[in-house]
């Protein structure tokens, strides 16, 4: 039965006079931030939890500054004075500093930073919230940032002219990661190092310039070149730091090397992705594989080749036929195309199958009255030679590697966030960035979140196969997507896995759904 009204109105009123009572009986407490004060280092003093202190101060997740006012979780204070906790100089000796085990800190058996998520959010039915910190020594997270930018040199010729361009960029998206990323609460104090080289061919930077800085390295980002990277890698202080590349210098760099990430999606991961679609869309059709033989297409077809294989293996209703063609004819394809059925192509070449694309192209119009489907590439859909007509009819698709956001997405209406960031973005660029800019960006984020969940040892955590939480949800105003994941190879880096399936409807590009490496599907590391 209902209360009636005057009864309900009475019981309203006794609730609202008991929670103007409670509140009024507990003290309000605020802090005043003051130089190099920090939201986790502020709820660490008040003994009061992270995630609380940013739900009463929601603003502060956006970071603090010297004089903000915080509000204090009131029902966590005892008394109107409260001293930040100490400990004592032999504390570590007694056992009483949260101890380190496997790469994380924990305290009490519990993990140090693996929060759980104070927002309710959800990610494949992984709970996401803010990342709660572990202890960093003096709460100061050093990063490296190593770029070529010749400061030293009067004259650059083309190639160096263009390495600091992307340096640039690359600068300009960091350092717009570490504003944004202020939330994570550590204090974080940053170097750029000019890896370019003077007249002489030696470096502008060298291990001198890491003396001086109170510890190791946390994090490293870059530099560009191959060489150069491994022999920063090398520095003392760098031994323990997480190390992004920020240019695709090859999967055999992580081999061996724990704690180095690569932001680029190999052309061994994009065709398993590519194989495992095809598969889930096509199962009981006869797929044609387009084999050109090029040299510079046979790491893309055996790749292809060897994950549909291992697909055929499980499931005998997947069948393919293989056919070799080339850029100046199609060959065997016209006795293999059939009239009665649809004729699913697969390329799996890239920038090399340019005038194969073309050939083809020609063959789909003249057999107007036939059913095609066409899987390619990514490199693909900058053929700008492709009639838009056609891909529409044949419902075009391609893998990519979740490098940026589809053509409709970039060119047309961003949300407002994206469109702020941008902004910020130019401002710091003095100009537009370009793609190493925000790939900087959201690397620079993810590796941020993790570091602050986890401490430095996550990436090695991650490559051994421990399932941890993912600490941030993927960028929402980036381009970027990151799943890292192991090379596949003992002790080494981690790679990205992130794979997107994109597909022309109505002339312009959608993704189709979220893929992810294949075998690592059910791997809540990843976003």
């Amino acid at each position: 039965m209902g209360m009636s009204g005057p009864a309900y109105r009475l019981a309203v009123t006794l609730a609202c006079l008991f929670m103007t009572w409670q509140s009024m009986a507990q003290p309000s407490v605020t802090h005043t931030v003051q130089r190099k004060e920090t939201a986790y280092g502020i709820a660490k003093a008040y003994g009061v939890d992270l995630n609380r202190l940013l739900d009463l101060n929601p603003w502060a997740e956006g970071g603090i500054r010297k004089g903000d006012v915080l509000r204090i979780p009131a029902q966590s204070v005892a008394t109107d004075e409260i001293d930040a906790p100490t400990w004592p100089d032999d504390a570590r000796e007694r056992g009483d500093l949260p101890r380190e085990e496997g790469g994380g800190l924990e305290r009490d058996g519990v993990p140090v930073g693996a929060g759980m998520g104070a927002l309710g959010d959800t990610v494949e039915g992984v709970p996401l919230g803010r990342p709660v910190p572990p202890t960093w020594s003096l709460d100061t997270l050093r990063i490296a940032v190593f770029l070529p930018f010749y400061s030293y040199r009067d004259s650059l010729g083309r190639q160096e002219r263009r390495l600091r361009e992307i340096a640039t960029d690359c600068a300009a998206g960091i350092r717009l990661a570490l504003d944004s990323g202020r939330q994570m609460g550590a204090h974080c104090e940053v170097r750029f190092l000019d890896t370019g080289r003077d007249t002489s061919g030696q470096l502008n930077c060298g291990p001198r310039d890491l003396v001086g800085w109170g510890g190791p390295v946390h994090l490293a980002m870059g530099p560009l070149k191959r060489s150069q990277f491994r022999d920063v890698r090398n520095w003392p202080g760098m031994e323990n730091a997480v190390h992004v590349a920020l240019t695709d210098l090859g999967e055999s760099l992580l081999h061996g090397a724990q704690g180095i990430l690569m932001p680029y999606v190999s052309v061994g991961q994009r065709m398993k992705g590519l194989a495992k679609h095809v598969s889930r869309m096509h199962r009981g059709e006869q797929v044609l594989l387009l084999a050109t033989g090029d040299i510079r297409n046979l790491e893309a077809e055996t790749a292809f080749r060897e994950a549909w294989q291992r697909l055929a293996d499980e499931d005998s209703l997947l069948l393919m036929q293989e056919v070799e063609v080339s850029s100046k004819g199609l060959g065997a394809l016209r006795g293999s195309l059939s009239d009665v059925r649809r004729n699913v192509l697969v390329v799996p070449g890239g920038k090399a199958n340019r005038s194969l694309a073309g050939v083809l192209q020609t063959e789909m119009q003249l057999g107007d009255s036939l059913d095609f489907v066409l899987y390619a590439d990514e490199a693909w859909r900058t053929f700008e030679f492709l009639d838009p007509e056609m891909r529409e009819r044949i419902g075009f698709t391609v893998v990519d590697a979740g490098g940026s956001l589809p053509d409709s997405s970039v060119f047309g209406a961003l949300d407002s966030a994206h469109f702020c960031l941008a902004r910020r973005m130019a401002d710091l660029r003095s100009g537009d960035a370009g793609a190493y800019g925000w790939m900087a960006h959201d690397v620079m984020r993810s590796a941020l979140g993790w570091t602050a969940a986890y401490g430095t040892g996550w990436p090695g955590r991650l490559g051994a196969g421990e399932r941890l939480i993912r600490p941030v949800p993927e960028a929402t105003d980036g381009l970027y997507r990151f799943f890292w994941t192991s090379s596949g190879q003992a002790d080494s880096g981690l790679v990205n896995g992130a794979i997107r399936i994109l597909r022309q409807e109505d002339f312009q590009w959608l993704e189709v759904g979220r893929e992810s490496v294949p075998g690592r599907d059910e791997d809540k590391s990843a976003p």
